[in-house]
């Protein structure tokens, strides 16, 4: 697993995040993240190649977008698993990833 850039300000979490290496993915990616928030920037993170993920990876993905909003900036997620989601709706943040989902391309 690792948060990857893939251009500045955009990332993809890929692979496995789980309560056995939550604390490491929080970490390196809280790293890699801020190089790249600016205030008013933001930061995009696509989860299209997360393998799995539980609610161990919500919490990471809360930590990151509170660290953006604490630096000014702004983390907006995409590609959001359908089971994490639904997660998300089942311990009550689906509005925190709703507000922070990234706009679609028109």
């Amino acid at each position: 697993m690792q948060l990857e850039r893939l251009a500045p300000g955009q990332f993809s979490l890929n692979g496995i995040v789980n309560f056995d290496n939550a604390v490491e993915v929080e970490s390196e990616g809280r790293k890699l993240l801020e190089e790249d928030v600016a205030p008013g920037g933001v930061l995009r993170v696509s989860l299209g190649q997360l393998l799995k993920g539980d609610s161990s990876t919500l919490s990471v993905c809360l930590s990151w977008i509170r660290l953006a909003q604490s630096k000014g900036g702004h983390l907006c997620l995409s590609d959001i698993p359908v089971e994490l989601a639904a997660l998300a709706k089942v311990c009550g943040i689906a509005s925190i990833l709703q507000e922070s989902t990234c706009p679609t391309a028109s």
